[in-house]
């Protein structure tokens, strides 16, 4: 379990463990435990079904209303202030467990006028991101919901209650192992939040996975982002770089050096978000990409310095870095590559779809600044402007895994289940043709076998989506 999933269990808990083990056995009709141990490696359900033994999965909607509160009266006016309503916030429910959690969030922001922020949310159960797509709770699941909320935004069918759709359709639930996985990265959708709530989910790992997550969940923050946690978990002040910040809801963490915006991003000669991609057939047919324009010895140590800022995670110098390289050519895509994904991990989607505009200008055959061009639009909420580029990227080249799984995101946001369903099969096909270790090109340093498990359970949650 440890390996799998990053759970570790003291010796105070260890007969509940193993009672958990136990009970998950019974169930899979497995009495001998090395079988069942080689079946859980073969079957994902198995493991999805211990570690719902083996996790307290205590939620509800509304739960730790102090924090709920904070977000209401703080935390939201505090991001307004910095952006206008028409840039959506990003929200990340991480630990998702059945959706009550993420449910509350679109809640609240709905009912601030912030319809159109984005909020997802994550869990490493299968079987419990598939009860959250539901949507469908009993009475005790909203023990701590006010009564004008029940009436709002939720239809009682017998006994049971129905979220409804607006609310439903405001939360993307993805696949993501916070122990194991990449993150900030464009792949998984976790880049540039506001505000990140991981509840009661630190407890279950050990001092060095803790460590290990703090550090991701700050560099996944935007540069005004805030980061809860549940009252139960390890505080982090000096184990990640954050500033601490004490309020009446406990304790929030916050990138440490915020505010600092980065140089200014070279203005795009197409407005960003207002002119949809040409047409794949309106491009020019290539059999091969076209040969890089040589780089000077300077610009290849300026590329080699911004490239290595953003793999240590130092948007701002990233940023600062590739925006002088693109500035004096501009004729080689791979700096403005850096440029876009490091505005888009601070959370300046503004700035970094301008530069991909901008640099869509100058590089039209470049299929990883056409698939960062069609996860920006799927941020701003234009998801048919997202599906055409996704296409455009996938006309230039059809073996990009990313840009795969992008189209499948824009068209299950639209409601083509069949579509997302064919686009997820298409990147499980092209992973299984790869090393399980292999990183994965544009994933920002996905491995190919958790992309392939993440499109699995991606397409497992359309199938049920469909039935």
């Amino acid at each position: 379990m440890r390996q799998r999933t990053g759970l570790v269990f003291s010796e105070a808990r260890r007969s509940a463990f193993e009672a958990g083990i136990d009970r998950a056995m019974r169930r899979a009709k497995l009495t001998e435990p090395k079988l069942y141990l080689a079946h859980l490696d073969a079957l994902p359900a198995l493991l999805d079904d211990l570690v719902g033994e083996i996790t307290v999965g205590e939620t509800y909607f509304f739960r730790e209303p102090r924090q709920f509160a904070f977000i209401r009266h703080e935390v939201v006016p505090a991001l307004l202030s910095h952006r206008s309503r028409d840039h959506p916030l990003r929200i990340w429910s991480a630990g998702c467990a059945t959706g009550e959690e993420p449910y509350t969030l679109a809640i609240v922001l709905r009912e601030q006028g912030l319809a159109a922020a984005h909020v997802v949310a994550t869990d490493l159960a299968r079987t419990a991101l598939s009860k959250a797509r539901r949507a469908v709770y009993t009475r005790w699941s909203l023990r701590g919901a006010p009564d004008h909320i029940v009436r709002t935004h939720f239809e009682q069918e017998g006994s049971r209650f129905a979220l409804a759709h607006a609310i439903r359709d405001a939360v993307d639930f993805r696949y993501l192992n916070l122990a194991e996985d990449t993150y900030p990265s464009l792949s998984t959708g976790i880049w540039g939040m506001d505000l990140i709530l991981c509840r009661n989910v630190l407890i279950y790992f050990d001092a060095e996975t803790v460590a290990r997550v703090a550090c991701r969940l700050i560099d996944s923050l935007s540069d005004e982002g805030w980061l809860l946690l549940g009252a139960s978990d390890p505080p982090l002040g000096e184990l990640a770089p954050c500033d601490v910040v004490v309020t009446d809801a406990g304790l929030a963490y916050r990138r440490r050096g915020r505010g600092t915006r980065s140089a200014a991003a070279p203005v795009a000669t197409t407005p960003f978000l207002l002119s949809p991609l040409p047409e794949a057939g309106a491009l020019p047919v290539a059999t091969h990409a076209p040969a890089p324009v040589a780089p000077r010895q300077e610009e290849r140590a300026g590329l080699a310095e911004a490239a290595r800022s953003y793999a240590e995670r130092d948007y701002e110098r990233a940023a600062e870095q590739a925006s002088r390289l693109v500035e004096r050519d501009g004729s080689d895509p791979a700096p403005w590559i850096v440029l876009v994904r490091a505005l888009a991990n601070r959370g300046e989607l503004e700035a970094a779809g301008r530069s991909c505009a901008a640099a869509l200008d100058r590089h039209s055959t470049s299929a990883e600044l056409a698939y960062l061009h069609a996860v920006l639009l799927a941020e701003a909420g234009r998801h048919a402007d997202a599906v055409a580029a996704a296409r455009r990227s996938l006309y230039l080249d059809r073996g990009l895994v990313v840009a795969h799984l992008a189209l499948g995101g824009a068209l299950a946001r639209l409601g083509d289940t069949e579509g997302a369903r064919r686009s997820a099969r298409n990147a499980r096909r092209l992973l299984a043709g790869m090393p399980p270790d292999a990183i994965v090109p544009g994933s920002d340093g996905e491995p190919a076998s958790r992309l392939a498990e993440m499109a699995e359970v991606q397409l497992r949650l359309l199938k049920e989506a469909a039935a």
